[in-house]
């Protein structure tokens, strides 16, 4: 190749480098100006004060929590409050001191009107939703209130089960402004927030609730006000320790008492029956467990108590075949020391370990 033909391969390579540099460039730079002058725009078009909307939500029902797919469903009244001079009207002339319209018909109007709408979105929202009624009303003053009462699944992305059925689960309803801050800004309505008398879930007991108002990015892009309805739960433990600690607990006593027994054949049998029976009232009770992609407290005992039978079985089978091969007083000195103090200890660690990994440390073997 020659000189020539190198240097010409140069130069179309430095052109073909400087031409992609430009094209990349240019729509970076071109895209920050796009955004600097939509914040622009929008400081521009923003009233002095932003209309400030009292929002409040009560939960009447929760219709179930689905652990898997991390979401729960709720009935709820949504309510907000705000106040508009383009709504003020007075009462004498109309002969009534109150307006009422649907949701929908308000919407329709009030852009005709020129009156401020508080748009908002359900963040968490996961399923279609179903609206039992939808309401706006408003007095004399421009004093408007929205209420609706509502069906729908809310997503719960923070659940953390791994203590199961010990787990302490935070709930929340999220309710983020369509518009910046600097146009709608939430403040909470305590008297109408909070969680109904007759929630109709059993499993989980209630124990606090709370309200709170932040700013996140909405769906416009910019900082937007949100309201959030939370409320903090635990699970009823009756029934965990009546249909799975206690049946375990007995099983595994069975175990024990069954190397008090002098005659290793007969070891042999009750431990592989202990099995069995555990297998099977494993199987009974899996469609109780949540199953999810990690593993919780529940699952390492229940995996810890199958070893541990599996492990009686195969002890027994050693001292039958110690005593067989001559080694008598060998066998009874070691099952001595593993009946007495052995195997209790050996249970009674695993628990205090599984404690510890679970809910004293349980950082230090993360387990998602």
């Amino acid at each position: 190749m020659t000189d020539l033909a190198v240097l010409s391969i140069l130069r179309a390579a430095c052109a073909l480098f400087v031409l992609i540099g430009v094209g990349v460039a240019a729509p970076v730079s071109a895209q920050q100006q796009v955004s600097g002058g939509l914040a622009e725009l929008v400081d521009d078009a923003a009233p002095a004060e932003p209309l400030r909307v009292g929002v409040g939500v009560k939960i009447t029902q929760i219709t179930g929590v689905d652990q898997k797919a991390e979401n729960f469903g709720v009935v709820a009244r949504v309510r907000m409050r705000w106040k508009d001079e383009a709504l003020a009207f007075d009462a004498e002339e109309l002969g009534r001191s109150i307006k009422t319209l649907s949701s929908d018909e308000f919407a329709k109007r009030g852009r005709d009107y020129g009156v401020h709408i508080p748009v908002a979105t359900i963040e968490n929202q996961q399923s279609r939703s179903f609206v039992k009624s939808s309401v706006v009303t408003w007095f004399p003053d421009g004093t408007a209130l929205f209420t609706e009462e509502i069906i729908l699944t809310l997503q719960a992305p923070d659940f953390d089960f791994r203590r199961f059925p010990f787990d302490h689960q935070n709930f929340y309803f999220r309710i983020v402004a369509n518009g910046p801050t600097n146009f709608l800004k939430f403040e909470p309505l305590a008297e109408a927030s909070g969680l109904g008398d007759t929630l109709g879930e059993e499993e989980w007991l209630i124990t606090d609730h709370w309200t709170e108002v932040d700013e996140v990015e909405g769906i416009s892009g910019f900082t937007s006000s949100r309201f959030s309805l939370g409320f903090s739960a635990h699970r009823h433990l009756f029934y965990y320790w009546a249909r799975i600690f206690v049946p375990v607990t007995l099983l595994i006593i069975i175990g024990w008492a069954n190397l008090f027994l002098e005659e290793y054949r007969r070891r042999i049998d009750i431990a592989t029956g202990n099995l069995l029976a555990f297998i099977a009232y494993n199987f009974t009770i899996s469609g109780e467990l949540p199953r999810l992609g990690y593993v919780t407290f529940i699952d390492a005992l229940m995996m810890s108590v199958f070893i541990l039978s599996v492990t009686s079985v195969v002890y027994n089978v050693a001292l039958r075949r110690l005593s067989m091969a001559g080694m008598e007083e060998k066998a009874r000195a070691m099952d001595w020391h593993t009946t007495h103090w052995g195997y209790p200890l050996l249970f009674i660690g695993t628990v205090v370990v599984l404690r510890q990994i679970f809910f004293v440390n349980s950082t230090l073997f993360p387990l998602h």
